[in-house]
């Protein structure tokens, strides 16, 4: 038996990381022993010294009681920077320990992943057989060089392995451990309890990494596979008895893909449930017979994407393939069914002028959807429109700071300015929800704003402390905009 220390070095503000708490229950199913450290409660950074030392210390303190064998990070590349640091400094504190990089960007960069110093392994794609795979062979001493879906390095050498077939059958993995994280992280505002009734997108938008990884799965199954209600009614019945939350989001990332399995599940849901869920999908997706079916079966939240209010960057650029009609039928008869509505949004995006972010603020102010979400766009590695932007030295930030997903400007805007875009992303709320006529008091509000450092990379700590006070103080503030009812407590 090994002991098994999982961390996950990003924030647990509203959904649960179910990729770690997958690995957490294989890990556990295979008779290993596991615990997990995240970095949540460690939002606010000291003020004096290494912006990352009281994050160090509390996860030397664990592994100080938990003596871990191995230690399996879950990275995004917003968060490959303190990962890495952790994983220096378990292997100063004990080299003998294995330390497994895996999730998103190992999946997506794995040359640059492996060839860390700190890193003896990383698993590419789902995990749970190729982590207990190693693990297994670290156990009897066996051959662990040779795992699908894991480049490991022994003697000098990286051994680099095809990957592994995608997991057919979804009933037959246990459930995420939620038990290894606090009882607090398991009621999240706005989505309580989080889970997944299916794994894979179909759709190849251009800023999205999921194209990439349809590319890799190739001839290694399906991509897009559910699992059937009655493994998903268990789960919910194993949440509800264990952790009583107030409501449920389901985090596939098009719930309404499939209209007749969507038909049979909200009909049985509803049934059997009486707590209401969240969930999302795309525009084009929902009609007025689809809008009834999750209505009656007991959703009252639905998060759409809408990215750009501009067709050409949203169709031509995005890849999205979506109309205006069609997003405005989507919030329109979620409204007249009484479901509430959340939208995802972009600016800074390639090919972007402020007329085409106005165009973006305009159809949001004419939807006025409950939750509005805008952050500046991001050129991730494994996206094909992050490559172009990479290639042509978009990138003046790097991308690897675990704080800077929304208020982060890391790209160098062609044609917008860095702290335009960190003004607008601001104040994007108050231009949507407020009167035409308070315009020019909002355009004085963000131009003060845009005073402020557009990125804290590089920042003195107390600048940066200050500049997230400020930033803080201007989201809280959007609790007294008009709404259809609904604030977000955190950002």
């Amino acid at each position: 038996m090994k002991k098994v220390l999982l961390v996950y070095p990003g924030y647990i503000v509203r959904e649960q990381p179910l990729n770690i708490l997958y690995i957490g229950s294989a890990v556990r199913a295979a008779g290993h022993a596991v615990a997990l450290f995240e970095i949540s409660s460690y939002r606010r950074r000291p003020l004096r010294g290494d912006p990352y030392r009281i994050i160090k210390e509390s996860y030397q303190e664990l592994c100080s009681r938990f003596m871990p064998d191995v230690v399996g990070f879950s990275v995004m590349s917003v968060n490959f920077k303190i990962a890495l640091e952790l994983a220096q400094l378990t292997k100063r504190r004990s080299p003998d320990v294995r330390t497994v990089f895996g999730g998103i960007h190992p999946t997506i960069a794995p040359e640059e992943t492996i060839s860390e110093g700190a890193i003896d392994a990383i698993c590419r794609g789902e995990g749970e057989a190729s982590f207990t795979d190693f693990l297994a062979a670290l156990d009897r001493g066996g051959e662990y060089t040779r795992i699908p879906g894991f480049w490991t390095k022994r003697d000098g050498s990286i051994f680099r392995n095809p990957m592994r077939p995608l997991i057919e059958d979804l009933d037959k993995i246990p459930f995420p451990d939620r038990d290894l994280i606090s009882p607090s992280r398991l009621q999240a505002e706005l989505y309580g309890v989080n889970l997944l009734t299916s794994r894979g997108c179909p759709f190849p938008c251009s800023y999205c990494q999921n194209e990439y990884l349809m590319d890799l799965y190739r001839g290694y199954g399906r991509f897009v596979r559910t699992r059937s209600i009655e493994n998903v009614f268990a789960e919910i019945d194993q949440i509800l008895q264990k952790y009583r939350p107030s409501r449920l989001s389901f985090s596939d990332e098009s719930f309404t893909l499939n209209k007749k399995r969507l038909e049979e599940f909200c009909q049985r849901y509803a049934k059997r449930y009486s707590i209401p869920f969240l969930c999302q999908t795309r525009p084009d997706l929902i009609d007025e017979d689809t809008i009834r079916i999750l209505k009656d079966g007991g959703c009252d939240f639905i998060n759409m994407a809408i990215e750009a209010g501009n067709p050409r960057i949203r169709n031509n650029v995005l890849q999205r393939n979506i109309t205006d009609e069609q997003i405005v039928q989507a919030f329109g008869l979620a409204r007249r069914f009484g479901i509430r509505t959340g939208s995802f949004n972009m600016i800074g995006l390639p090919g972007e002028d402020m007329s085409t972010v106005w165009d973006t603020i305009r159809i949001n102010k004419l939807l006025q959807p409950d939750r509005i979400m805008c952050t500046v766009y991001m050129p991730f590695l494994g996206t094909k429109l992050g490559a172009d932007c990479l290639k042509d030295g978009w990138l003046e930030h790097p991308i690897d700071d675990a704080e800077i997903y929304y208020t982060n400007i890391t790209i160098k805007h062609p044609t917008i300015s860095g702290r335009t875009l960190f003004g607008y992303q601001g104040f994007f709320d108050y231009y949507v929800r407020l009167s035409p006529k308070l315009y020019p008091l909002i355009h004085l509000l963000r131009w003060t704003y845009q005073l402020l450092p557009k990125t804290s990379f590089g920042l003195p700590s107390l600048l940066r402390a200050a500049r997230e006070g400020l930033i803080n103080f201007v989201y809280n503030m959007k609790r007294i905009l008009p709404r259809r009812g609904f604030f977000m407590k955190t950002r």
